[in-house]
């Protein structure tokens, strides 16, 4: 398993081991929990050496990458395909070689669309992503697909949205610390949809993948479910760690006027823009359900 020192890939590890799994973590930096079985790596990408840590090894989880940035610059594009395709190619290849059985492919939904969207998205929506990030996870599922072809190597690809849990970073984490800070939030009144995912789930998600005779070969949306708006999120996030905060609503004129000021309107277009999420063919496909709610995973990341 990549990415064990990470915010999904350690909460991923956490629930295998709990499971009792033998789990092989390549890493920088040695983990907190000795239970995993941890090789050193400097980096990943098309010269990373893995074939050592691949011997009599069953399945490869693959959740290491380089993250999403927001407005990065284009002189750093290139490590996005550095890391999210060389370095996914490079490992897919080694373990095909080294008979692994089958590789999981943690990607995003950026594989798909960058921006915000009103349908429901499914696996046979058209893929268009338009940011470097989206671009290299793309490129790698795709190349991913001829490396299963070609060696028989069982393949599953997640296609996870905004994942959330403990130890979250970026736009969720931002969320928690305004409704922590503030009595009065003016984020009531948005109607968008967004499909989001609890690390728990996306962990059970990577198991029932692992585990079913079903999925190899085939491209799942993952979701918790449910299609709920900023506000209703952020209403859901201060039930659990500031029930004194307020949500109220602000006129649409406002909003349509902060939403053409430069400094304001790409972090309106993220509160005010929809991305649901279809995940029924995995539920299909597997009978699997949701671990967890949002409101149990939340009161997960205020314990710790």
């Amino acid at each position: 398993m990549t990415g064990t020192s990470g915010f999904a890939g350690g909460n991923i590890a956490a629930w295998f081991l709990h499971r009792d799994y033998r789990i092989i973590a390549p890493g920088r930096t040695r983990p907190t929990d000795n239970r995993l079985e941890f090789h050193q790596i400097s980096r990943i990408d098309r010269y990373t050496f893995w074939e050592d840590m691949l011997k009599d090894t069953d399945v490869v989880i693959h959740l290491a990458g380089r993250a999403h940035q927001m407005r990065e610059k284009p002189d750093s594009y290139h490590l996005y395909f550095e890391t999210n395709f060389d370095g996914t190619v490079n490992l897919a290849r080694q373990a095909a070689k080294q008979g692994v059985k089958r590789f999981i492919f943690v990607s995003s939904i950026k594989a798909m669309i960058s921006d915000a969207c009103e349908t429901a998205l499914t696996e046979n929506a058209p893929c268009n992503p338009l940011e470097p990030y989206g671009q290299s996870k793309l490129k790698a599922e795709i190349e991913l697909k001829k490396i299963s072809e070609e060696t028989g190597m069982e393949l599953v690809i997640l296609r996870p949205p905004l994942i959330y849990g403990p130890g979250v970073k970026g736009n969720f984490e931002s969320l928690v610390r305004l409704v922590k800070n503030f009595s009065i939030l003016p984020l009531g009144g948005l109607t968008n949809r967004r499909s989001l995912l609890a690390v728990d789930n996306l962990a059970s998600a990577v198991e029932t993948a692992m585990l079913s005779e079903k999925t190899p070969g085939k491209t799942y949306l993952l979701s918790d479910g449910e299609e709920i708006s900023t506000t209703e999120l952020v209403t859901r996030i201060a039930a659990v760690f500031n029930p004194a905060c307020r949500i109220i609503s602000l006129p649409q004129w406002l909003w349509r006027i902060c939403s053409k000021i430069p400094l304001l309107s790409f972090k309106i277009a993220r509160l005010e823009g929809s991305l649901p999420v279809d995940s029924s063919l995995f539920t299909t496909d597997t009978n699997w359900q949701p671990a967890t709610s949002m409101h149990q995973q939340l009161l997960g990341m205020e314990d710790r």
